[in-house]
């Protein structure tokens, strides 16, 4: 008998795959097995034993189609990951007994990056359980962001107490992605964004000034190389990323001191025409960033600034070999991305354009701006015909935000990758089947940091995919972050009072949360990792819902000698603060521990006990003042001042504020 039943009245199983060149079929046939048992079928080794014969028929056509009559079922797909995609369409409509669906396949690449750089380090498990969820979507890339933290033989301090990957690591999933169709891409750092190893002493040498490699010295060329060659020998695709963004200050630092003024774009041609001619040795196609790219060439510090019809100030520092990839997470409006997707096309290099989940706007996902700007990228991307899409799921400043909440943006990308652009009923419906949740709770997430959560789900998700989802301006267009902010920031001594209504939200958490117990207490079975992520949440919401004005209460109660208000807040809400910080951090850490190995997670346990101590040191500075043992509390005596005024912020594309170093302090805490 089968596994899981479909019906009470049978078993379904899934037959061998025939008509397929062999060594396809092999790689199907296996790819099926651990597939069939996530969706809780059973392969049956003998077509006689089988109720579904599935015949798989690769085609040059950008279609995918599946039919079914009775027993038998053809699944016509032009890549691998399609025909994964094709069972899922299969298995959703399985109750019925004729069954025909062709979608068209909208781009020639679709994939997710996975940052594995920013403390958390995904786990094999983690990457394999991935690889898995973007195959029932048909999604047939999964970038790896990892700035030192793949092994490079010979550099013992190269990701050195980091979680880096090792080698057989990277290969055990670079062969269990392609079982499933899906090329791993390496998504490595070959000029800049090496913060975190050059302030090792090992790699003083290699810097020349910021987070940017010294370029053009031999140490640095043999590092590379190294990388270069892990990569080559990790990963059967024969695609590297090799970034290459955000080095403003390339060639300022002792570059100039050892070789005198140098102009950036040149500077730049030098070096990538140097890594293009490494990654042909190794037969390697290469992509890079395209932020940089554009600047030098076309004289502007701002990226996001070039006239459409612009042209670069000069051919001879322009390379047409390298892959273009152009990154945006902050404009909105299909033209603006059209108008942009066509300037990268003028240059002829190959395109491909990464947009983002919003994974990192602090400790909860901006889902509702994900999907606003996904939308408007996607659609643009389908009228220009750019083939290569990817989302990414950054975890800048620390990874605070848990990866699993990257799936309704993920969703997005796949869906979109096939027939017309999806509404939010067949998204509703693919969540709940591939991934076996409900899209509504995730995007519950949304109320952290949205201060308009409530109208934005009133209004806008009747209309999910319309065009005018943020006509008001509903989708947290800045991409604010109180709940960071919140989170962080000190109860005497709060920087940001003065950015957030305090109030307000400290409303809005405690609705959350009651919305969020309602999720746990459902009747509806939640899987263990929903359990143990809408459980965080709820209580991160219930911290919130206190600790969200609780500076503003203070000061209040002590500016007008309410004494009695001043007791009650140090002996119940901060006493309750430090008590709830306590359980977030436990409940974050399990969360931590399986999606990343532990590397990476004392940061988060270091931030989380800081909340704690700071609720517990704000209650006995309180206590003390209130038993006479001093005279008065400085810190509330101080005026507490915007932290950005409507002037800085103008023009700003993000306004939330994402480093916890700047956050708890006015104080020195990252210098000398």
């Amino acid at each position: 008998m089968g596994k899981k039943k479909i019906s009470l009245a049978r078993v379904v199983q899934v037959a061998q795959v025939e008509q397929v060149a062999q060594e396809e079929r092999n790689i199907l046939w296996e790819g099926m097995g651990i597939f069939l048992e996530k969706y809780g079928y059973e392969r049956a080794e003998k077509e006689s034993e089988a109720d579904w014969l599935v015949t798989g028929y690769p085609i040059e056509e950008k279609k995918l189609k599946v039919k079914k009559s009775g027993k038998k079922c053809d699944i016509f797909y032009r890549e691998k990951a399609h025909f994964y995609r094709g069972l899922t369409l299969l298995f959703q409509n399985g109750g019925k007994e004729e069954l025909e669906i062709e979608e068209k396949v909208n781009f020639h690449s679709n994939g997710m990056m996975m940052d594995c750089s920013r403390n958390g380090v995904p786990t094999v498990d983690t990457i394999k359980q991935y690889v898995v969820w973007m195959a029932s979507l048909g999604m047939n890339r999964l970038y790896l962001y990892m700035e030192d933290t793949l092994e490079i033989q010979g550099y013992p301090f190269w990701g050195y107490l980091r979680g880096r990957y090792g080698r057989e690591e990277m290969q055990e999933c670079d062969g269990f992605a392609a079982l499933f169709g899906i090329t791993l891409v390496p998504c490595i750092q070959t000029l800049a964004h090496l913060r975190t190893a050059l302030h090792l002493p090992a790699f003083a040498d290699y810097k020349d000034i910021d987070d940017i490699l010294l370029l053009e010295e031999e140490k640095t060329k043999d590092l590379l190389s190294g990388l270069l060659t892990t990569v080559s020998e990790c990963f059967s695709g024969g695609i590297v990323h090799l970034g290459m963004d955000e080095a403003a200050h390339l060639g300022r630092g002792k570059y100039m001191d050892l070789h005198g003024p140098e102009k950036g774009a040149k500077l730049m041609k030098r070096h990538l025409e140097w890594l293009m001619e490494e990654c042909r040795k190794r037969g390697l196609k290469a992509m890079i960033w395209s932020d940089m790219y554009l600047r030098l060439n076309f004289g502007t510090e701002n990226y996001y600034g070039i006239d459409k019809d612009a042209l670069p100030e000069g051919e001879e520092n322009l390379s047409k070999e390298a892959g273009l990839c152009y990154w945006d997470y902050y404009n909105e409006g299909t033209e603006f991305y059209k108008n942009y997707l066509l300037l990268h096309k003028r240059l002829g290099n190959p395109l491909i354009f990464a947009g983002g989940a919003w994974t990192w706007n602090g400790v909860a996902p901006c889902v509702s701006r994900a999907l606003k700007i996904s939308y408007d990228a996607l659609d643009a991307c389908v009228e220009t015909g750019t083939e290569d899409v990817f989302v990414t799921a950054w975890m800048d400043n620390g990874a605070e935000t848990p990866l699993l909440t990257v799936l309704p943006t993920l969703l997005l990308y796949g869906e979109y990758g096939f027939g017309e652009r999806p509404d939010r009923k067949k998204l509703e419906e693919r969540f709940a089947f591939c991934f076996g949740k409900k899209l509504e709770q995730y995007c519950l997430l949304d109320a952290f940091d949205n201060p308009d959560y409530q109208e934005w789900r009133g209004e806008h998700m009747e209309a999910f995919a319309g065009h005018d989802m943020d006509r008001k301006g509903y989708d947290n267009r800045y991409s604010v972050n109180p709940s960071k902010t919140f989170l962080y920031q000190d109860n005497l001594m709060g920087l940001f009072g003065k950015m957030y209504d305090g109030e307000k939200m400290g409303g809005q958490y405690l609705s959350l949360e009651k919305e969020l117990d309602a999720v746990l207490s459902g009747q509806e079975s939640l899987g263990e990792a929903d359990k143990e992520l809408f459980g965080y949440y709820r209580i991160l919401a219930r911290l919130l819902s206190i600790k969200a004005n609780v500076g503003e209460r203070i000061r209040e109660a002590y500016r007008s000698g309410d004494r009695e208000k001043l007791k009650e807040l140090a002996e119940n809400d901060l006493e309750k603060t430090a008590m709830l910080a306590q359980e977030l951090n436990r409940r974050r850490e399990a969360i931590w521990m399986k999606e990343y190995k532990p590397f990476g997670y004392e940061v988060l346990d270091i931030r989380l006990a800081g909340v704690r101590q700071r609720a517990l040191s704000a209650a006995h500075r309180l206590q003390c003042f209130l038993s006479g043992s001093i005279p008065g509390i400085p810190e509330l005596e101080e005026e507490i001042l915007p932290y950005k005024t409507k002037e800085m912020l103008e023009g700003d594309l993000q306004h939330g504020f994402y480093l916890w170093e700047r956050m708890v302090t006015a104080g020195n805490i990252d210098g000398v």
